[in-house]
């Protein structure tokens, strides 16, 4: 069956869920694929529904119950920690593993540099 196929079109409209016209639903009742995919997608289409409109019901105080059971953290911040959150901090290390990189990529350079130059070469 090709993609142009009287089906497949009428099964992606059926899917998109857009009106069938008379010669289209005439097809679905007379084709035993189309009629199959038809009612597997409305049996679909309805447990979704159902799901949708009252199937899942939230106890009444479940938010609070929830929230009560989170409580305050136990475990207190240690010294390095509360450190480590300021914002100086961490700028601070940014910089210095910045300035570190740098420094690696400088003494990279000239390594493969400084060979080539002590051979006569790089004049």
């Amino acid at each position: 069956m090709d993609s142009s196929s009287p089906c497949t079109i009428i099964q992606e409209r059926i899917v998109l869920g857009q009106i069938l016209d008379e010669n289209s639903q005439s097809h679905v009742l007379a084709c035993a694929g189309c009629g199959r995919l038809a009612a597997d997608f409305m049996a679909l289409d309805a447990l979704v529904a159902s799901g949708i409109d009252g199937g899942i019901v939230v106890p009444d105080g479940f938010a609070d119950r929830v929230m009560a059971g989170l409580g305050p953290e136990a475990v207190a911040a240690s010294r390095l920690e509360r450190l480590l959150g300021r914002r100086w901090v961490q700028l601070a290390l940014t910089q210095v593993g910045l300035a570190v990189a740098i420094a690696n990529l400088v003494r990279f350079v000239f390594s493969t540099l400084m060979p080539a130059a002590s051979l006569g070469g790089l004049r």
